[in-house]
């Protein structure tokens, strides 16, 4: 018996044991890695020994399952740079460039390929199920009545039970219904904000909360991530210790645009730290339910809140339903849930009522549920099938995030290369992505872009990704 032998746990030397296998190349990615049942006769354990060790390749980001089909080996992709700073970086005067109008019309031109999009592909989308729903709320007697100021119960219902766990119980009247989880981000920050307060951001961070912050004359602080486990805990405490922001806006769950996860733990420690310090936590779950492993999603902040109501959360169903739906809704404590509705009722009293039915129906039914299933599997291959063509047809040296959830992909080119230029020469080719730079208000990411890997995988994807590699190389 070696050393190692001697402490090494039996479910992590087979977790071990597999890794070389993987990086000897005996299991390439994309194949099917020996089912558990397969394993455990070969290794001479139980199932609960194999499952464990399957659990330390999905940690390390070496397999990933998909329901009823197995285990699947991933592409080692290597994450893009840590933004490596010695401090946040602090932002006076917030303004986000004005090539985000162009980008919007872009997704808006059919004939553009759309990897500048952050939504799936309608051919992910339940269209058939969301029409049968709309035919049933036509149908309602109430469809032709304001709704409710803070959004139809019965959707508010259906929200709260979606967001509610074990250790946090959601009720409806915590729910506030929007347009879209933008509309969610500026009701919270408009009502607990005021010009000139200092808000702590993730960074890079989806470019319309920036916008946001712009509108508000907010200022902000830049608080680095890293592209796999998310927010640098460091700095934000250097940042909580050094100032007091009003607020931090996090997406803790598959972030955009790095699909960072937190991990549970991670969690735990960042609102430690918000409340040791009396900072309140705006989280966006938008993509939340997204995870590509079958079982359940991770935890967000605001289920980890436990009843201290110190956590606000934002989502939406549209990186989930559809995007036209326009339902959004914000989950928060009463006092900021009456202050929304005040202001409703002084802006549009209610929101149309056709899709909140819609979507309530929706919600309610089985198909709500399958939905999301086929959603995670098609996504999660999606993923694994456009890291593999960027690997391929990019130049040496470019690197990607692989995501846990959701259909972002981080990529960062090699050294001297610039996203704006491969942008710039991509729309002439009717092909859109995201520069990095616009996820960011301080100059960073200037080699990075965001794609969408939301649209299902073909020739005319394969062509394009093709095109962007030959252009990267050139410019």
């Amino acid at each position: 018996m070696t050393n190692t032998d001697s402490w090494e746990t039996k479910y992590s030397r087979i977790a071990r044991s597999l890794i070389e296998r993987i990086k000897s190349g005996e299991f390439p990615p994309g194949t099917k890695l020996p089912s558990l049942r397969r394993i455990c006769l070969s290794e001479q354990c139980n199932l609960s020994t194999a499952v464990e060790a399957f659990g330390i390749l999905q940690e390390q980001g070496y397999i990933r399952g998909r329901e009823r089909s197995g285990y699947f080996i991933l592409p080692r992709a290597e994450n893009p740079s840590k933004f490596k700073v010695d401090k946040p970086v602090r932002i006076s005067n917030p303004s986000v460039p004005e090539e985000v109008g162009s980008l919007l019309a872009e997704l808006a031109d059919p004939a553009f390929i759309s990897f500048g999009a952050a939504v799936p592909d309608d051919r992910f989308l339940p269209l058939a199920s969301l029409e049968r729903c709309y035919r049933s709320a036509m149908r309602d007697p109430f469809l032709h009545k304001y709704s409710d100021v803070q959004g139809h119960p019965e959707l508010r219902r259906k929200i709260s039970n979606q967001a509610s766990v074990k250790e946090r119980r959601i009720s409806p009247e915590q729910v506030f219904v929007t347009v879209g989880c933008s509309e969610a981000a500026f009701v919270c920050l408009s009502l607990l904000t005021k010009a000139g307060d200092e808000v702590a951001v993730e960074s890079p961070l989806h470019f319309v909360l920036y916008q946001i912050l712009s509108i508000l004359k907010l200022k902000a602080v830049e608080i680095p991530t890293d592209p796999a486990s998310g927010m640098d805990l460091k700095s934000y405490e250097y940042v909580l210790k050094t100032s007091k922001p009003k607020l931090l806006i996090t997406v803790p769950t598959f972030s955009n645009p790095t699909g960072s996860l937190m991990s549970a733990e991670s969690k735990k420690e960042l609102l430690r730290l918000s409340v040791k310090y009396g900072v309140r936590i705006l989280e966006d779950d938008i993509y939340g339910e997204l995870s590509h492993s079958p079982g359940p999603r991770p935890p967000s902040l605001l289920s980890l809140d436990g009843t201290r109501e110190f956590v606000i959360q934002v989502s939406s169903l549209s990186k989930t339903v559809s995007p036209g739906l326009r339902i959004g809704w914000l989950i928060g404590d009463p006092e900021l849930i009456h202050k929304a509705v005040q202001r409703r009722i002084a802006e549009s009293i209610a929101l149309p009522s056709l899709p909140q039915l819609a979507a309530a129906n929706f919600l309610g039914s089985l198909g709500y549920e399958r939905h999301i299933r086929n959603l995670k599997r098609n996504i999660g291959n999606s993923v694994i099938s456009y890291t593999d063509a960027l690997l391929d047809c990019f130049p040496k040296g470019t690197t990607l995030s692989v995501p846990k959830g959701g259909f972002l992909l981080w990529v960062e080119l090699p050294e001297g290369k610039d996203s704006r230029e491969l942008r710039t020469r991509a729309v002439k080719k009717r092909i859109s992505l995201v520069p990095g730079n616009l996820f960011s208000l301080s100059g960073k990411y200037q080699r990075n872009f965001r794609i969408n890997a939301g649209i299902p995988f073909g020739p005319s994807v394969s062509s394009a990704i093709r095109t962007l590699g030959r252009i990267a190389g050139e410019i």
